[in-house]
């Protein structure tokens, strides 16, 4: 047996331990990465920033199954809308040098990659008018589910 990851050769005993705690073969080693790897999302999930909390809680209380500093593999993504395919990113100023904006650009491609298209928006934008930005955004994802289910009954 080997290690789902490194593939290393793994015991049964540690098969059986590796798939009951992680659903996943997974040797020692790569076990404390994995844990590493979780407990690190697990405290970023906990600095959302107070903008993307409120814009999240007002989605969720509109009906939107969004996630909130969700986990693609590549980066953590503020608030998330899997069902249509759509991530949002709450910017603040530090956005704005151009080291980071090439960082930005580089997620939104790695996203648009598997399909999902980013919506970028400023911290300041939240802060001055949530109302008005939810609605937006909920707009956006209204006509993004219908040109999904447009997509679909094509096929």
């Amino acid at each position: 047996m080997g290690c789902s990851k490194c593939q290393d050769y793994i015991s049964k005993k540690v098969y059986d331990y590796s798939i009951g705690k992680y659903g996943k073969v997974l040797c020692r080693e790569c076990q404390k990465d994995y844990t590493n790897l979780k407990n690190k999302h697990e405290q970023r999930k906990k600095k959302s920033t107070p903008e993307a909390q409120k814009l999240y809680e007002i989605l969720l209380k509109n009906g939107f199954d969004a996630k909130l500093e969700l986990w693609d593999g590549y980066k953590h993504i503020d608030i998330a809308i899997p069902e249509h395919r759509v991530n949002i990113e709450v910017d603040g100023k530090q956005h704005q040098s151009k080291k980071q904006a090439l960082a930005d650009l580089k997620r939104t491609y790695h996203s648009f990659k598997k399909d999902y298209v980013t919506l970028r928006i400023p911290n300041e934008l939240v802060q001055k008018d949530i109302y008005e930005t939810a609605n937006y955004i909920m707009k956006f994802l209204k006509e993004s589910e219908a040109q999904l289910n447009e997509g679909l009954e094509e096929d």
